[in-house]
């Protein structure tokens, strides 16, 4: 039977790698009265989580002037609560609840994770001490107009104060008699798992606070009728918004034939004019946003209820899919370029990085005068020398063009972006697996596509995340070059909040951007096998 304070890596018992064992004796009296006080300690403070979160809820005077019919119920617990904390409140006091029935069957490993709940437990009064000291001197200086009070903030923080003397307490005898009185064994990976969520806490607490939060209240306010910077009362309008922004549907349409010719009519640019759908269906909001030609005269027309919308979707898609792939393309190729030796090496990779350090808005600009529709602009000029075109092309009015144009402007701007990353995953390729295909015959095609390609999925699929999540909110080039002649999702979205002060449908654009890019990511994550690798 092992003594008290005696150390159990002392054991002269063999024990498994990674595997730290407990020697249990029967706990004396007072060390099962301490056993009890510390797991009824963790039920306590999860019964105080959930009663803490009842009781705010059933004072909260939003929520008792909702109930009296005074405004939305689901609105009111939105504004006063939101979604995030009611969660945490919830499932921190059901783990609080379980931790202190598990000390009580004296395992190990509760009691390790019984330390580790009293820390940051401490953490979080010890905060929250503080607060009510600031808060406490601040309020009754400002009320007398005197300086800050220190006993008012004294006696603020006495209550935090206790509480922390109490969990340290608790803490310096768990840590005492753990080895003594709980029994099992803790492993390695048990012990990693603690460590890693000791680090993850502080990461989680801070995204909570500068992403989570934020977008928690752009959702609760997409399901409103909120104006931006208005004063008039906000109602709750659920789903709507949503119904609104992504209402559509495809009807089978004829285009509008010639007279004469029995032809389909086409207008100045060249396109199709297709029939409009039902007039009931006008009638209800709904508008055409694109037709597919299916040949013989006939077509399937999209339209929604927020046609402007949808064509800003298929903008963003458009663009996105075609200048990533081409960036993908041209900055591999450039990475592959500028890793090969050659004389004024370093002095290409530092001229590559020219165009992405230009700020947005000035390449814009420049583009802008480069792509006049007249000889003037220099790109029409080149093509004109180079018998690529036969006249003059309006890139910036004419609708057909407008889109490759400003691909062409991401393209030269974001591929060198492209380039930087993959020739980073280029340099990690070892060279002794080129210089052994060789050996074996391999050809420079072969040893591309059988050991760069692969090797160079992840950093591929980094790359690829990172472009896609900058093309999907393009908001800057298509705001400069083309206004209001074209829209992307972002700024129909900036057009939605700040032109029609329409804070509620914005929201709503907002959290599908965001939705949007997160499936993107999800996609290459899978796709690609980043996380396997």
């Amino acid at each position: 039977m092992a003594q008290r304070g005696t150390h159990p890596l002392d054991e002269p018992e063999a024990t498994s790698p990674g595997v730290a064992v407990s020697r249990l004796r029967r706990p004396s009296d007072i060390e099962a009265v301490g056993i009890e006080l510390i797991s009824g300690l963790f039920i306590l403070l999860g019964l105080a989580a959930f009663s803490l979160l009842f009781v705010s809820i059933n004072s909260d005077p939003a929520i008792q002037a909702a109930t009296r019919g005074e405004g939305s119920l689901i609105l009111a617990f939105l504004d006063s609560f939101g979604i995030i904390t009611p969660i945490l409140v919830i499932v921190i006091g059901w783990l609080l609840i379980r931790l202190g029935g598990n000390l009580r069957q004296r395992t190990i490993t509760s009691a390790r994770w019984g330390q580790v709940a009293l820390i940051w437990i401490s953490v979080a009064v010890a905060f929250l001490g503080i607060n009510a000291f600031i808060s406490g001197g601040e309020s009754e200086a400002l009320l007398s107009e005197e300086p800050f009070n220190f006993g008012e903030a004294i006696v603020a923080a006495l209550p935090f104060v206790f509480a922390l003397i109490l969990l340290g307490v608790a803490l310096f005898w768990l840590s005492r008699v753990m080895y003594f009185i709980f029994e099992g064994q803790e492993t390695l990976s048990t012990r990693d798992t603690r460590m890693a969520w000791n680090l993850l806490i502080p990461t989680l607490a801070v995204l909570i606070l500068v992403a989570a939060r934020p977008l928690e209240e752009t959702f609760i306010t997409s399901l409103t009728d909120k104006r931006f910077a208005g004063t008039q009362e906000v109602n709750f309008v659920g789903l709507d918004n949503y119904a609104r922004l992504l209402g559509f549907r495809i009807d089978m349409v004829e285009c509008r034939q010639d007279e004469d010719t029995n032809q389909c009519q086409t207008d100045d640019e060249g396109n199709i004019r297709w029939q409009l759908i039902d007039r009931e269906l006008l009638r209800e909001g709904y508008r055409p946003v694109t037709t597919v030609n299916l040949g013989g005269g006939r077509g399937l027309t999209v339209s929604g209820t927020d046609a402007d919308f949808l064509q800003s979707i298929l903008n963003t898609l458009y663009f996105t899919i075609v200048s990533v792939a081409l960036e993908l393309v041209l900055g591999l190729f450039i990475a592959m370029v500028v890793n090969s030796k050659f004389p004024g090496r370093g002095l290409m990779r530092m001229a590559m990085l020219a165009p992405w350090a230009i700020p947005t808005v000035v390449s814009a600009r420049l583009w802008e005068i480069m792509l006049r529709d007249n000889q003037s602009g220099i790109i029409n000029k080149i093509l004109l020398d180079l018998g690529l075109i036969r006249e003059s092309q309006a890139w910036l009015s004419n609708a057909n063009l407008q889109l490759n144009a400003l691909i062409m402007v991401d393209v030269w701007k974001t591929a060198p972006f492209m380039a930087l990353l993959l020739l980073a995953g280029l340099q990690l390729i070892p060279k002794d697996l080129y210089e052994a295909a060789s050996v074996d015959g391999a050809s420079k095609i072969r040893q591309f596509f059988s050991i760069t390609l692969p090797l160079l999925r992840p950093t591929i699929a980094v790359a690829l995340v990172f472009r896609t999540l900058d093309a999907l909110r393009v908001f800057d080039v298509f705001q400069v070059l083309l206004g209001r002649r074209k829209l992307s999702m972002a700024t129909y979205n900036y057009e939605t909040l700040v032109q029609n002060q329409d804070g509620g449908y914005a929201s709503a654009i907002g959290v599908f951007i965001f939705l949007l890019i997160f499936i993107f990511a999800v996609i290459y994550v899978r796709t690609l096998g980043v996380e396997t690798e």
